[in-house]
């Protein structure tokens, strides 16, 4: 045999070698199959059995809340959402500088509100909330339109299986309510408004989490930065003045954290509740200040203020579109701000 005939021989031998170990590693892998017995059927039947049960408590939820923190997905384009608000407030004390409550005069607010929001695009979407305000307090009583908020939502993140929703929001507050030339004599009840334009941004968040129980859950973040424009005032104004007050009122930037959350007990029924932060920077005056009427040198402006508070509440859902709650709202700490409770009743639909 030549050398050419030998090197042939040779491959040929390496090549069938290499086919036999390829094909013997291959059967050793192969995994071994559990023979198919009456408990391996009865197991495996449990295993589906209990799968299916699993699957039938589930559901997908409705949310009409909660009542504070908004929500981070902006409405389908052509989609209209209403929601009306009532809310009957009682600000029973103050807190000082020091976070004690000292107590005031009964001041007694209703406050309905319309929230009407409008889907533009995908990404985009529109409100406002008209609302009125009546006040009472220690037997004087004043009613008018408050402020008007107008804003876009722009949606940044749709939420996924393991993504939230993030929407990024812009907003006017229009200053439609009632701040100066008050009437001395209702000590600023007839005041529903603060006479400034002031601009909020808003980095909205939102989760609907279902892994967790076979009740679903849904969190939302909000956090919120207002910039006040300055307010010309004169005479009794919503921050102090008196006889021949006149000037500039600056009130101070506002933050705001809001914190809700909303468990499923069923499909239509659902208990929320929101935790909320807010921090005003100090209000400040140049002009004249004016006298009281009483006579003293008139005070225009204030020191900062914080409030804590909580909102808990219950929905119910009747479909996708329509839905109730109801629950209260009130402060549990503070710096120079109001002591207050708040019954909140609201309806929304949608079409």
């Amino acid at each position: 045999m030549d050398l050419k005939s030998c090197r042939s021989a040779l491959l040929c031998g390496a090549f069938l070698w290499g086919c036999t170990l390829a094909r013997a590693e291959d059967e050793a892998i192969e995994p071994v199959k559990e023979p198919i017995t009456p408990q391996l059927v009865a197991k495996q039947l449990r295993t589906a059995e209990q799968e299916f049960a699993d699957a039938k408590k589930m559901f997908n939820p409705w949310y009409t809340g909660p009542i504070i923190t908004p929500s981070a997905n902006v409405l389908p384009p052509g989609d209209v959402n209403i929601q009306l608000y009532y809310y009957l407030i009682d600000n029973f004390a103050t807190y000082n500088e020091h976070g004690k409550a000292e107590k005031i005069p009964h001041l007694i607010q209703n406050n309905p509100q319309a929230f009407i929001l409008v889907g533009i695009t995908k990404w985009l979407d529109a409100y406002a909330v008209p609302q009125y305000l009546h006040n009472n307090q220690a037997g004087e009583t004043a009613g008018h339109f408050g402020d008007l908020p107008v804003g876009l939502g722009f949606q940044i993140w749709k939420e996924k299986p393991y993504r939230p929703a993030l929407l990024f929001g812009v907003q006017e507050l229009l200053p439609t309510g009632k701040y100066q030339k008050l009437d001395p004599k209702k000590g600023t009840v007839d005041a529903t408004g603060g006479g400034s334009y002031q601009t909020k941004v808003s980095l909205n968040m939102s989760k609907v989490v279902w892994w967790l129980t076979k009740h679903p859950m849904s969190f939302r973040w909000s956090l919120n930065y207002q910039i006040p424009a300055i307010a010309h005032v004169r005479g009794f104004n919503a921050y102090g003045g008196g006889h021949g007050t006149a000037g500039k009122v600056k009130p101070g930037k506002n933050f705001t954290a809001d914190i809700g959350y909303e468990y499923s007990f069923t499909r239509r029924w659902v208990a929320a509740l929101d935790v909320v932060y807010s921090y005003s920077a100090k209000t400040t005056f140049s002009g004249t200040p004016g006298v009281t009427a009483a006579g003293t040198p008139a005070a225009v402006g204030g020191p900062h203020n914080v409030q804590v508070s909580l909102a808990p509440a219950l929905e119910y859902n009747l479909n996708g579109n329509l839905g109730f709650i109801a629950g209260c709202w009130f402060s549990v700490w503070g710096e120079n701000s109001l002591d207050f409770v708040s019954g909140v009743a609201s309806v929304t639909y949608t079409f």
